[in-house]
């Protein structure tokens, strides 16, 4: 008996319709097949019985058929229940007219017919201990728009190397249903539902079998999706906001994410939807947002590589369980492919940390982080914390490196690496090859006074040496009482005041003058390029001319470097891409600094995206010279590290701060006839060299420059480089009560034409 029904849907996408149809007793088998006007868009299929979810097959199919023996894949293998059936479509109508669709609903009476049985998949491989596991948890099969059975999956799994696997099927739970005397032995395989609403997709990972996850809804539903990842959980299971940022219909995250154990930041083959995923998630961890990163390849077709990416997770077992909780706690990292291992440990004293853990710390405690890769051959590994890029050394040839970095622990909330290939993706300028997720560090102990963490503080060291008490700007809200953020740049102008730009804790940029402890000007924040609302950035910095303008420089979370003038009279008139090697092209960047010269010029110094340091001019009629590579320290061909600043003399010359790789300072001069006197280090509180995690130089009237350091003590250390190249001692600036150390993560310096010099600094109590 075949029914005919007919109708026709509006222009949109956020839309179901349900056609409802009576099953009388006797009816064995149910089969739907559907056609539509495909030039108008696309119509998703699925069916619900009378006791809930019956199958999905989204736009991939346009029928099913279902009976207690067998089913279309996406479908469930059950019984057919007499009662009130529904066919829900979920047209997706690109046209202005709507989209006309058919269904033909044909019922199929008969014998009853045995139930398809299936088995039960193991929870643990037995024999497996604590270890590190690689498994992929984003894998599509011919239950939804996959084009692989879950044979076809289990050994592409094995050909890559994985442990473990999670079957993820688009809005059905039909593929658990499926093993049939073909469960894997030496392999684990978890249950999972990739749940496709129309506002985002997220994995629901660890389901019971036949566990079904709704996907109709929207962040209008207030609480409607925190209902259902609160049920996940409860069954033990683990939530994954899946490709959060990518610009396709009905896959960015709108969700929110009080309710999302982890992040899939990598997805499938690199591109800049992944970059903007990390970009975003680095964000989070610098909010304090413990949110876990995953890798996983989506793979659908046969020409998509099961676990490329995937994930390395330690785990007390091979289990659904210890793999879950693992992943929560983000004791795991994302790499390319099973060539790839990551060693990623922070230590301090007898106490070890590794990913997704916490390192105690007291608050001046040192702390040793090092990164060991192997199967990663010219690449770049590079360390980050909330206060950016700290550390990065290159691969050779053979894949093996070891990255380290000696730092104050207390100065940061966490530490992370990647490691990227300098060579062009599909729409990227390199290629993630892993990824780890964060070493969190822990103090319950104070600073000797109060601090709020992240408070951006300033002091004024006065012509004659002596310095001002350390005391935070105000905040840029009504009634905060100071600025939060990661990162501060300060220039001094001609009338005696202090233009400072401050980077906040969710990196948005913002400008606000000072003199002496009076504020000028309120907070007022730094729009994007044509005037973008919500621009954000990783680096800044900012230098003052003499006829009253300043020249402000950044990085965008991609990378792209940004340069524009604020006029004299305050106002901004919008940033502008920097070129790179070519007119054409822009400038990428980790790190930059810029300062004035004597006769208008401004002079740029940037770690590139190749992580060596280069240097180039913009003339006082804009125009900018080519960029130019610096040669590194004794001999090197260049100079890398994580951090570096310029500033400009009266004589017309530029000296060069820097801190190497070593984690050592370095400092050389540029000649006003453009030549440079090579890198040399100067010497150290009480050691040869000095070794830091932040710099700031300013050059003064009187021809000598002074330089601010944060030491791998944490403390806040200054010293001068007098006119004949001598320099005094390195003395540690006092804080607030004028007495105790300064803990602090980020430090700059600029100097005004009287003599005095400004210091601003972000806490890290």
């Amino acid at each position: 008996m075949t029914t005919t029904y007919q109708g026709r849907a509006p222009k949109g996408n956020d839309q179901w319709a349900y056609v409802a149809f009576d099953v009388p007793t006797g009816v064995q088998r149910i089969s739907v097949e559907t056609s539509h006007d495909a030039a108008a868009g696309i119509l998703d299929l699925g069916v619900f019985g009378p006791s809930g979810f019956r199958g999905w097959s989204g736009g991939e199919r346009a029928g099913f058929t279902l009976s207690a023996a067998d089913a279309t894949p996406g479908y469930i293998p059950a019984p057919v229940e007499p009662g009130s059936w529904s066919v829900i479509l979920g047209p997706m109508v690109g046209a202005d007219g709507g989209m006309a669709w058919q269904i033909d609903v044909t019922l199929h009476f008969g014998d009853p017919l045995p139930r398809a049985p299936y088995d039960l998949l193991p929870g643990s491989l037995a024999g497996r201990g604590p270890g590190w596991y690689r498994g992929d948890l984003h894998l599509h099969s011919v239950h939804s728009d996959g084009k692989r059975t879950v044979d076809e999956i289990v050994a592409a799994a094995r050909q890559e190397g994985l442990h473990f696997i999670a079957t993820s099927d688009h809005n059905t739970s039909s593929t658990g249903l499926t093993w049939r005397g073909n469960v894997p032995t030496d392999l684990l395989v978890i249950n999972a539902e990739e749940v496709t609403t129309r506002h985002g997709h997220w994995l629901a990972v660890g389901l019971p079998q036949g566990e079904w996850v709704d996907w109709r809804y929207g962040p209008a539903d207030q609480g409607a999706f925190e209902s259902h990842a609160r049920r996940v959980h409860s069954l033990g299971g683990l939530t994954i906001a899946a490709h959060p940022l990518t610009p396709a219909a009905g896959s960015f995250w709108e969700f929110g994410l009080d309710r999302v154990d982890a992040l899939e930041v990598w997805n499938g083959p690199w591109t800049l939807d992944d970059a903007a995923n990390i970009a975003a998630w680095h964000v989070m961890l610098c909010l304090g947002k413990r949110v876990a990163a995953v890798g996983n390849s989506d793979a659908h077709s046969p020409a998509d590589a099961v676990g490329r990416p995937h994930n390395v997770v330690h785990a007390t077992s091979l289990s659904t369980t210890a793999v879950l909780d693992a992943l929560r706690l983000g004791r795991s990292y994302a790499v390319e492919s099973a060539a790839v291992t990551v060693d990623f440990t922070a230590r301090t004293g007898r106490a070890v940390a590794g990913p997704g853990e916490e390192l105690p710390l007291s608050l001046f405690d040192a702390v040793d982080v090092t990164l060991d890769v192997t199967g990663a051959p010219d690449s770049i590994a590079t360390l980050y914390t909330e206060w950016g890029i700290m550390a990065a050394t290159c691969i050779d040839g053979s894949g093996r490196g070891r990255l380290h970095w000696r730092g104050w622990g207390k100065a940061s909330l966490f530490a992370r690496a990647e490691v990227r290939r300098p060579k062009p993706a599909s729409t990227t300028l390199d290629q993630l090859v892993a990824i780890t997720n964060p070493v969190w560090f822990y103090s319950a102990q104070l600073p000797p006074y109060d601090v709020e963490r992240r408070a951006l503080f300033h002091t004024e060291r006065r012509p004659d040496g002596s310095w001002s008490s350390m005391r935070p700007l105000p905040g840029a809200g009504a009634g905060a009482a100071s600025f939060a953020g990661v990162q501060s740049s300060a220039a001094g102008m001609a009338d005696g005041s202090v233009v400072v730009l401050g980077i906040a804790l969710d990196n948005s940029l913002w400008l606000t003058a000072v003199r002496g402890s009076a504020t000028l000007q309120p907070w007022q924040r730094v729009a994007g390029p044509d005037g973008a609302t919500g621009f954000t950035v990783r680096e800044a910095d900012i230098a003052a001319f003499p006829d009253g303008t300043c020249q402000l420089v950044v990085t965008a979370l991609d990378g792209t470097t940004y340069h524009q003038q604020r006029r004299a009279d305050g106002t901004l008139p919008g940033f502008r891409a920097v070129s790179g090697f070519s007119a054409k092209s822009r400038w990428g960047a980790t790190k930059v600094s810029v300062t004035a010269m004597p006769d208008g010029s401004a002079q740029l110094l940037s770690y590139g995206t190749d992580g060596a340091m280069y240097h180039c001019v913009r003339g006082r009629d804009g125009t900018w010279t080519a960029w130019g590579r610096l040669a590194g320290y004794n001999g090197g061909a260049t100079f890398s590290g994580p951090a570096l600043a310029i500033a400009g003399m009266p004589d017309g010359s530029s000296q060069v701060l820097a801190i190497g790789l070593d984690g050592m300072v370095y400092h050389q001069q540029r000649r006003p006839d453009g030549s440079w006197t090579g890198f040399r280090p100067p010497r150290g509180v009480t050691t040869p060299t000095m070794g830091a995690s932040a710099i700031g130089i300013a050059g003064t009237p009187d021809g000598s420059a002074q330089v601010v350091a944060v030491g791998l003590d944490g403390r806040i250390w200054h010293n001068v480089r007098r006119p004949d190249g001598s320099w005094t001692p390195f003395a540690q600036i006092p804080g607030p009560n004028g007495r105790d150390p300064f803990p602090a993560g980020q430090v700059r310096i600029t100097a005004l034409r009287d003599g005095t010099t400004h210091v601003t600094a972000v806490s890290a109590g």
